[in-house]
């Protein structure tokens, strides 16, 4: 038998059938400094939106679909395999009035797309260490991509001082050789190397690697503080100074990469019909938030 896609328990903010509650929980997360900057990053590969096709999968509350469709993309999918996480997206999009340009997907494998080559970028935030078929995934993703069209992929990666120095203290102090990271239901961890030979073997070719949290700035608090963690979080001006550099921006336990289709496959030329006819837009909720006034870290 395979492996399974871990579910988070029923006791995570991300389950909560309350949409404002997990919008709110979400962008507290977001909101951290870590999270700031690799979210600036990959605003940075996302590049101009505007007239394109995206395919946001593993969308969540849905920050990056929103931050799509306010930047003029002519059609969003937001694809999450957890229910409640697309109400929160809706109750966000609905917010910001850009529910029409969205249309939102409840599935846990990539959306069969009408047409091939239809999408002009597609962001994978975080999501291929929870899939159990990640070869497959980013072979769907090849072929719905139009050509020279874009993939934005995030990850954990193990090829990365923090994970030699809180992987260590788990795997080899603590005896738990099934430590997978900050998230338990990761499945795997890759490597700047072991993820360009995966995007290569669909098609991809890797342009530009950013990385984030090369010094952890996330540390156990002495016990007199009273609160299990201690951030440092002025650390992350090395993430923004040097995580757009090499051999930098391949060294952070975050790693992010975008990877470009051939110019040149036929088969991807002509987009007469994307997507827009494909999934039906679902009644979205009214929401809290704004991405409107969202800046670029300093």
């Amino acid at each position: 038998m395979g492996v399974l896609r871990k579910s988070y328990p029923e006791d995570h903010w991300l389950k909560s059938h309350d949409p404002e509650a997990v919008l709110q929980a979400y962008l507290d997360q977001q909101d951290k400094a870590y999270s700031r900057v690799k979210n600036a990053f990959i605003r940075e590969l996302l590049g101009d939106l505007k007239g394109k096709v995206v395919l946001d999968y593993g969308c969540g509350a849905g920050m990056f679909t929103v931050h799509a469709a306010l930047r003029g993309a002519r059609r969003v999918l937001c694809v999450d395999a957890e229910e409640t996480a697309l109400a929160a997206a809706k109750y966000f999009a609905a917010k910001e009035g850009v529910q029409n340009a969205c249309e939102f997907i409840k599935s846990d494998r990539f959306p069969p797309l009408r047409v091939s080559g239809s999408v002009d970028v597609i962001l994978m935030k975080d999501v291929i260490e929870h899939v159990p078929d990640d070869q497959a995934l980013l072979d769907a993703a090849s072929r719905a991509l139009v050509p020279a069209g874009r993939l934005v992929l995030s990850t954990q990666n193990s090829l990365s001082l923090n994970y030699l120095l809180e992987g260590s203290y788990h795997r080899l102090l603590k005896g738990d050789k099934e430590w997978i990271g900050w998230d338990p239901t990761h499945l795997r961890f890759y490597t700047p190397m072991s993820l360009t030979r995966k995007l290569v073997s669909v098609g991809l070719r890797s342009r530009k690697w950013r990385s984030v949290y090369l010094i952890p700035y996330k540390l156990p608090a002495p016990r007199w503080l009273g609160k299990p963690f201690l951030r440092i979080d002025a650390l992350s001006w090395f993430d923004r100074r040097l995580g757009a550099i090499f051999p930098y921006n391949r060294l952070g336990w975050n790693i992010v990469v975008r990877a470009d289709a051939s110019p040149l496959v036929s088969q991807r030329v002509t987009r007469r019909s994307p997507v827009a006819a494909v999934f039906p837009a679902e009644p979205a909720l009214i929401s809290r938030g704004s991405l409107r006034s969202e800046g670029e870290i300093s």
